[in-house]
């Protein structure tokens, strides 16, 4: 038996420990004196499943209060685990929660290890391991979209694909078995025929994942968006703008910002890190320059990036500093302060832009809001073009899951050549043997120990 405190640190109204083993419910009753609860039971080990009783949680030795708590039962095997649980719902004081889990351990209930409740639910057959995994990209998630991706994951969608691909990939491996140990059959070409197109369909569904491995790593890792510009063109002020309050220093000095700024924020459902950085100029002050470093580096580094023009500058001054920038990054070009009017250089600088491979242009205004939605419109657009793929609202967000995924698919594209190419159905096991392996290692299947260790260290201790 085991628990934790599975709500945060810290003081709240309540907070809600977790035990969890069989016998549970007998050993809490050691500390737990029940008032009213389902069906006047008497005592926790009482209690049937998903009900609940209100208690005092009291010292058995000193018979002194702690608490005034409700405990939620929970019977193996409907239970988070797989055992029996026990919820304590308590007042959220650092001494309260702290005494009860003082108590427990008294009761003979050890601490709970980092994610020991879903490390038991996956040993206990409650969740593959990647719907495991998803439930700490739900609890990391902080946009709509990383949300929705991670409760799709935890629902079973990745598995259910998985498992469909697992169980074609081993279909196809019989049949080569069958086709090699009793080559007299009359349907041995029809059994070739059938396991190259099990090789095809099965590549295609796991390669259609990859198509969408972009929005997933934006997703967990955010994207990255750079504001770049001359010094004064009002890369801070666009900055505050979107972000709601003022982040970065505004003033008329130019060279004001020497370091990057950054901001998180959530733009249609997508977490985006803006990055405010030194304006571009050449610069003898040294601090200055290594802020222009920076900025060069940020730009190189980022998902997409907003290049500023403000009204004075000119021509020249954007083709030398586009020149510098390169063409790596995504941009899009705003002409910023358009409060105090046109650059009445735009239609040469557009042209510029166009030679470095610059498509779209905005008029905008930090100060006044102008066109902010434009902006947001385009990181969206930028999200969208990131992933194609027809999987409809399955995008994979684990950095581990999409290396498995990426190793299974050249594995079938390995066995798909090698049937098509008719090198030997031998070959053609092996790679799907090796496919599927990768897929274990995502689904929990053939995970080694280690990994799951490391894996589940990395999780909170109350989850």
């Amino acid at each position: 038996m085991f628990a934790a405190c599975s709500t945060p640190a810290g003081i709240s109204g309540i907070a809600v420990i977790r035990v969890s083993g069989d016998g549970c419910g007998e050993a809490v009753d050691k500390i737990a004196r029940v008032i009213r609860a389902a069906d006047n039971c008497k005592t926790i080990a009482d209690l049937k499943g998903y009900t609940a009783a209100y208690c005092v949680i009291e010292d058995p030795v000193t018979k002194e209060k702690i608490d005034d708590v409700v405990i939620t039962k929970f019977e193996n095997p409907h239970s988070y685990t797989g055992e029996e649980m026990v919820e304590i719902s308590c007042h959220g004081s650092l001494a309260v929660k702290q005494e009860i889990l003082r108590l427990l351990g008294e009761c003979g209930i050890e601490p709970a290890g980092p994610g020991e409740f879903s490390k038991t639910a996956f040993i206990n057959g409650k969740m593959s391991l990647d719907r495991v995994e998803a439930v700490m990209d739900v609890i990391a998630s902080d946009s709509q979209k990383a949300l929705s991706a991670a409760e799709n994951i935890m629902s079973g969608a990745l598995s259910d694909l998985l498992n469909k691909a697992e169980s074609e990939i081993y279909r196809a491996m019989a049949l080569i078995e069958m086709t090699v140990e009793f080559p007299e059959h009359d349907d041995t070409p029809e059994n070739e025929e059938e396991i190259t197109d099990i090789c095809v369909t099965q590549r295609d569904s796991l390669k259609d994942l990859t198509t969408r491995f972009e929005q997933g790593r934006i997703l967990s890792e955010r994207m990255r968006v750079a504001l770049l510009g001359l010094p004064n063109s009002g890369k801070s002020s666009l900055l505050n703008a979107l972000s709601g309050y003022e982040r970065a220093i505004v003033t008329e000095v130019p060279g004001t910002t020497r370091d990057t700024v950054e901001v998180d924020l959530s733009v249609g459902g997508i977490p985006v890190t803006l990055i405010d950085t030194a304006g571009l100029r050449q610069s003898d002050d040294k601090v200055e320059a290594e802020g222009i470093r920076r900025a060069s580096d940020t730009f190189k580094a980022a998902d997409m990036a907003f290049y500023l023009v403000s009204p004075e500058m000119q021509p020249e001054e954007v083709k030398t500093q586009l020149d510098d920038l390169g063409k790596d990054t995504y941009t899009v070009v705003l002409f910023s302060k358009a409060d105090a009017g046109e650059n009445p250089q735009r239609d040469r600088i557009q042209k510029i832009c166009e030679e470095h491979g610059i498509e779209k242009f905005i008029s905008v205004s930090g100060t006044e809001n102008i066109n902010l939605d434009s902006i947001r419109n385009s990181i969206e657009e930028r999200y969208e073009r990131a992933g194609s793929g027809s999987t409809e609202g399955l995008i994979v967000t684990n950095a581990r899951h999409r290396e498995c995924i990426a190793q299974a698919v050249k594995y079938m594209d390995a066995a798909t050549d090698a049937a098509r190419g008719q090198l030997g159905l031998e070959l053609v096991s092996s790679a799907l043997r090796a496919a599927a392996d990768e897929i274990g290692k995502i689904t929990g299947k053939t995970v080694s120990s280690e990994l799951a260790d490391t894996i589940f260290s990395r999780f909170c201790i109350g989850k």
